[in-house]
């Protein structure tokens, strides 16, 4: 589905984006996710909101000699302003010379979604640049999860597999039965996926509590899968080397499964063409920014 294509509808916490496979995204203001559902399913552990936004976030990380700096694209912490219309959610922003265009495309012919990111380097210095899509996942059913959000997420088994040209993708199955059935995700990089996180230890640490930046982002995703108490995976893309002026297109992808019976193994790995196949996970021109374009390292 195409941005004009898709049905926004307004609604008393936020707007609505949503498409004809059954997915939707439910979005704050300030450009947080509030809720992603598909039919009866959650995906998502933590709603966010208007103060906090959520735990879900696209970081967008500048690799200098004197270290790495972060900064989120999504919530209040955000320097993007963000718009929510009759063509989709999009978000536009500068930070540290890094130019950004942000949008959410949702896909028509299936229960997917795509993050796509455009970056400009606005400095006159070469940049390396590189991004980090962190999504919480709970695959339950509402009541569930406010129930006991930590319960639920015991029960999502994540499974990393390499992928030949994504690279690290994260497939993520809830194995606690919601009426017999398995709700199953997948999610990676529309580049390559160089590195992964399976909780939100891995991703904000503990010193996040305290307002320190989250540990995964400034050091970098370490993977290893880690089955904890705070279900979340996080991909770290490869990265990118802007000279001055120069810009450059990436994003992320995500796969919804109302069922997937069996346990997650390599032959799930064909759903990751099917996913980047999409028309939707192309980048299109209001996802773009200007200046040159560059060659993507990997």
């Amino acid at each position: 589905m195409t941005f004009d294509e898709s049905m926004l509808m307004q609604s008393a916490s936020g707007k609505r984006l949503s498409s004809r496979s059954g997915l939707q995204f439910e979005l704050n203001a300030n450009g947080s996710i509030r809720r992603i559902d598909c039919g009866d399913i959650v995906l998502n552990l933590f709603p966010g909101n208007e103060v906090e936004g959520g735990p879900a976030n696209l970081f967008l990380r500048l690799r200098d000699p004197g270290g790495i700096q972060a900064v989120p694209l999504l919530g209040p912490c955000s320097p993007a302003a963000f718009a929510i219309d009759g063509q989709g959610f999009a978000a536009q922003g500068e930070w540290r010379g890094i130019r950004f265009r942000l949008s959410l495309a949702l896909a028509d012919a299936a229960p997917a979604w795509f993050w796509h990111v455009a970056l400009e380097n606005a400095t006159a210095a070469p940049h390396t640049v590189d991004l980090v899509y962190a999504q919480d996942l709970a695959l339950s059913s509402y009541a569930a999860i406010r129930l006991n959000e930590y319960y639920v997420s015991q029960y999502v088994d994540h499974s990393p597999l390499a992928h030949a040209e994504r690279g690290w993708v994260l497939a993520s199955r809830q194995n606690l039965a919601l009426a017999g059935k398995h709700p199953w995700s997948l999610i990676g990089s529309l580049r390559r996926g160089a590195a992964f996180a399976t909780d939100a230890l891995d991703v904000f640490g503990m010193a996040a509590r305290a307002g320190e930046p989250p540990a995964g982002i400034v050091a970098g995703l370490p993977a290893v899968r880690r089955q904890h108490e705070h279900s979340m995976v996080a991909i770290q893309d490869a990265p990118l080397v802007l000279a001055a002026g120069e810009s450059a297109v990436a994003g992320f992808f995500g796969w919804f499964e109302a069922n997937h019976p069996a346990a997650t193994d390599a032959a799930d790995l064909a759903l990751v063409d099917r996913a980047c196949a999409l028309p939707e996970a192309r980048i299109t021109p209001r996802a773009r920014s200007g200046g040159r374009a560059t060659t993507p390292t990997l």
